[in-house]
């Protein structure tokens, strides 16, 4: 088990590495991204959820809880199994499978009446633990912790199924995937996890060929998913770091998602026909992140920060993800990550980059459609976030209907130092129609300084012209040895000469400076005196003209 909170101080300290900037300051996305439900029970090491027949379904040691695809209890749980591992809802969702490794069954239920119609047992093959179900035809692989394991096919539109092997056999009970005329098995517990392609469309399997893990630096297989027709297969491994899409015909890699290590992936579905990737890691800054398919086009991210991923812990319903976690205490949970099949939208923020302490700070933005039409009048969810993230909302503010919108805040800090980076994070939740987004924009808050400068109106070509002034910051002296720049041209006539940098100048302890100049030729000179500012207070300059005979 890889522990939540060692998974997080691994990506803190690893920064550099593990973290790619989806979520920046990922707390507020993903807290926007859906709902978190405890399912009552304690982690059983199993992985595993089916979605159908408007239920979710979650299997939990010797049960299977049920949801609804809200992401809700409904109060009923399937009683009554041994050591449930794996799940399979099949195409009409009339009935789930279930394999049990406790009693070397696979159960067959009602998803209406969550009655169980029949066992099927396979007492030859013990630890059934992972399902791969194509029409009338159930792939089950079994093996125990401590092997070997194997993989049986089962006829279910038989009266009593009699189990038939593929293959040879394996170390541990493989993973396993089927669509269009395809089965693929993989090698589980392997550095080199090498994936058997087999073809079914014929009845019985024959083997195709195999997907080398060798070649294909593939380590400890986790999940498998095929496209509907069977010709593309996608894997989650812990290395090399990144999902992999494959060609079933011609076993060779076509294609990585997520490239870089950003964690172990874990977890892999199709949704939308196979239009998206729902990609599942752990240790990483993301736990969920979808892709587009054919592009590899990351579309969405969000994270679970006190919770873990598990393996296999993914499946979609509609435009909606469903995850299985694992909390810091052994809770399962589940987490319905909402409308991320939906087409995208996308949301711009802009503010000034520094505002004065007591001043309002104007931000500004847009909402639109990932083609940059109007999404008309939205309305938006936006928090203001100080230093040490200290948040309050700011309520009231609506697109306009050409998806623009604007709104003013005055920063207001109740702590020391007063001053520091205010955060302001805008969401819109989405519709039926588009995905939800968001974005951020950050404004430095400092207090307001002034310059003076003061000399002498005239002057005399070679006498030294002596200038004064001061600085002063929220209305006092600035920090200790604030260092000025001061700037010198001279126009003789209508030529105006070159700004020339003179020697820097220190400010006193009490906010005053002077300097002094020695005029080598008459004319007009002009002095700029500027600071740059620092953490406390904002930039200021001064000017001054001297007349030189």
């Amino acid at each position: 088990m890889r522990h939540p909170l060692v998974r997080r101080l691994a990506a803190h300290c690893g920064a550099a590495v593990l973290i790619t900037g989806l979520l920046t300051a990922a707390a507020p996305a993903a807290s926007a991204a859906g709902t978190t439900t405890d399912l009552g029970a304690t982690d059983s090491y199993t992985a595993d959820l089916a979605v159908g027949a408007g239920r979710v379904f979650v299997p939990a040691g010797d049960r299977i809880i049920v949801a609804d695809t809200g992401g809700n209890l409904t109060g009923n749980v399937v009683t009554g199994l041994s050591g449930v591992r794996e799940l399979a809802v099949n195409a009409d969702e009339t009935r789930l499978y279930a394999a049990l490794s406790g009693s070397n069954e696979v159960a067959e239920i009602d998803t209406a009446s969550l009655a169980v119609t029949r066992r099927i047992d396979l007492p030859a093959y013990p630890c059934p633990s992972t399902l791969a179900l194509l029409g009338e035809r159930l792939w089950v692989g079994h093996g125990c912790d401590t092997g070997p394991g194997g993989v049986v096919g089962l006829d279910l539109s038989a009266s009593a199924p009699a189990p038939v092997a593929v293959g040879g056999e394996h170390p541990h009970a493989p993973v396993l995937a089927a669509a269009g005329d395809t089965l693929v098995v993989g090698r589980t517990g392997l550095d080199h996890a090498d994936m058997l392609v087999y073809d079914i469309g014929g009845g019985s399997p024959e083997p195709r060929g195999t997907i080398d893990g060798k070649k294909w630096r593939m380590h400890h297989l986790r999940d498998l998913a095929l496209t509907a027709d069977g010709t593309t297969l996608f894997s989650a491994a812990d290395a090399p770091g990144h999902f992999t899409r494959y060609d079933t015909r011609t076993l060779a890699a076509t294609g990585t998602y997520g490239d870089g290590w950003d964690g172990y992936a874990s977890a892999v579905a199709l949704g939308s026909g196979g239009a998206y990737v729902a990609a599942g890691r752990q240790w990483g800054s993301a736990d969920l992140t979808l892709y587009d398919a054919a592009t590899g086009t990351e579309m969405f991210a969000a994270d679970q920060p006190d919770a873990e991923l598990l393996p296999d812990g993914l499946a979609f319903s509609g435009p909606d993800v469903f995850v299985l976690l694992r909390s810091s205490t052994d809770r399962l949970l589940l987490w319905r990550v909402t409308g991320v099949a939906l087409p995208a939208s996308r949301l711009t923020v802009t503010a000034p980059a520094d505002a004065y302490l007591g001043s309002p700070v104007t931000v500004e933005g847009r909402l639109t459609r990932a083609d940059g039409e109007a999404l008309g009048l939205k309305p938006l969810t936006v928090i203001q976030y100080l230093p040490g993230w200290t948040k309050s909302p700011i309520t009231g503010v609506t697109t306009r209907q050409d998806g623009t919108f604007t709104f003013q805040d005055t920063p207001v800090f109740e702590l020391p130092p007063y001053i520091g980076e205010v955060i302001y994070w805008v969401f819109w939740d989405g519709d039926d129609s588009h995905r939800r987004s968001s974005a951020s924009a950050t404004v430095t808050v400092r207090h307001r300084s002034t310059l003076t400068l003061d000399g002498p109106q005239s002057g005399v070509v070679g006498t030294a012209m002596e200038l004064t002034g001061a600085l002063t910051a929220d209305g006092g002296p600035p920090s200790p040895g604030a260092n000025l720049t001061v700037r010198r041209s001279v126009s003789v006539g209508d030529l105006v000469g070159k700004s020339v940098k003179l020697p820097p100048v220190t400010v006193n302890a009490d906010g005053s400076y002077t300097f002094t100049d020695t005029p080598a030729v008459a004319g007009r000179y002009s002095y700029l005196v500027s600071w740059s500012g620092d953490g406390f207070a904002g930039p200021a300059e001064a000017g001054h003209q001297i007349m030189v005979q």
